[in-house]
């Protein structure tokens, strides 16, 4: 049995006084900011190949203000990259953000282009996927929340199970001041590519990034013990008979379709996604309420 990765950021370690809305604000193809108005999070949201136009870059102006920090992007601790295809991840963007104190997410792909493109290791969080096993007669297997076996604070402190009885009680005195928790586990793209999943959790709203999962393929039991307010998936989830069945799994989540063709126009989209929710147009957002 395979086990993986769940990784905490300590994003910021004073939580918001006043709860708000939490936004989505989309960027442009899967990019994403999810702010409470004090803490955000971006995935997928400095791009470069827009494979001969047919998904849309960010702006000119959005990538200079993700990258200064500049508002709205100036409550940005962290960003995430569910995969190395350009039209999800900019080596050369993520090292400039990074250089504001912004911390970076991904694969050992991302990590790699990350580092060969001039970024500091102390500035990536490396997500990995880590083989546990259970008896040889299928007893004794440790619970998805028992895999957590790295745990981040500050960018690039490492902590590996088991704690000891001082971490854990660490371990527990951050999470309660966690304003943004990130949580990463692995799920199916094209072979070859490493791709993962991310849930976000801020303002008490938990959104899922499912980045490019393809359906019929992928293991969506990952997620079993995770409920979602909001899912984001690519609008081919609506094409397959395996991504309409996962959606509709989980029927108290907002599902929000994105990752549209640049082209796409109001009579194609509403011909691939009927009158589904969907981010589609720099700057489009939506607001979830947080309790």
């Amino acid at each position: 049995m395979k086990l993986f990765v769940s990784a905490l950021i300590a994003a910021c370690l004073a939580a918001p006084a006043l709860a708000q809305n939490v936004t989505i604000r989309f960027i442009a193809n899967e990019g994403v900011h999810i702010s409470d108005g004090e803490t955000g999070v971006l995935i997928d949201a400095l791009t470069w190949n827009s494979y001969d136009g047919t998904y849309a870059l960010p702006s000119d102006e959005a990538r200079a203000a993700m990258i200064n920090g500049e508002a709205p992007y100036d409550d940005v601790v962290a960003l995430l990259f569910t995969h190395i295809h350009g039209d999800h991840f900019d080596p050369e963007g993520a090292v400039a953000i990074s250089q504001n104190g912004v911390t970076i997410m991904g694969s050992v792909q991302i990590f790699d282009a990350f580092i060969a493109a001039g970024g500091e290791e102390a500035a990536i969080t490396l997500l990995e996927p880590a083989e546990v096993y259970c008896e040889e007669d299928g007893t004794d297997c440790p619970t998805y929340e028992d895999l957590g076996n790295i745990t981040f604070f500050p960018p690039g402190l490492e902590f590996e199970r088991p704690f000891s009885l001082g971490d854990q009680q660490r371990v527990l005195e951050e999470q309660e001041a966690l304003a943004a928790n990130v949580d990463a586990r692995p799920i199916f793209h094209r072979n070859g590519v490493d791709h993962w999943s991310y849930r976000v959790e801020i303002g008490g709203v938990s959104i899922l990034h499912l980045g490019d999962t393809q359906p019929q393929m992928a293991d969506f039991s990952v997620w079993d013990d995770t409920e979602f307010d909001v899912i984001l998936y690519p609008y081919w989830f609506a094409q397959m008979p395996e991504g309409v069945a996962f959606l509709d799994s989980r029927p108290d989540a907002r599902a929000i379709a994105f990752h549209i063709p640049a082209a796409a126009t109001p009579q194609t989209i509403r011909a691939g996604l009927g009158d589904r929710e969907h981010l589609f147009g720099e700057g489009t957002s939506v607001a979830i309420a947080t309790e």
